[in-house]
């Protein structure tokens, strides 16, 4: 499942293959539900483009983000969510 998200800074992400992917700060893509998760806890993304955004500044070297650190973060949000339904269940 994909979520279309607008891009706040720079970043790329390195899945399980080794393919590298780049993100630009402005643009609105569909993002992985791992990817986006994992963006948007680092304010990577954001929904859709805030009023009076601009982009910051062009030489800054984009952020990283890991296919583990994605699916870390797809993991504790799903934890997270089992705990919702039946907070008896342990982690």
């Amino acid at each position: 499942m994909s979520e279309r998200r607008f891009v706040l800074a720079d970043f790329t992400y390195m899945d399980r293959e080794g393919v590298l992917r780049i993100y630009e700060a402005g643009r609105t893509y569909a993002l992985p539900q791992a990817i986006a998760h994992a963006a948007t806890k680092r304010e990577l993304i954001a929904k859709q483009r805030p009023a009076g955004w601009v982009r910051l500044n062009l030489f800054q070297f984009p952020k990283r983000l890991t296919e583990a650190e994605a699916e870390e973060e797809l993991k504790a949000l799903q934890r997270h969510a089992f705990a919702i339904v039946d907070p008896d269940v342990e982690t």
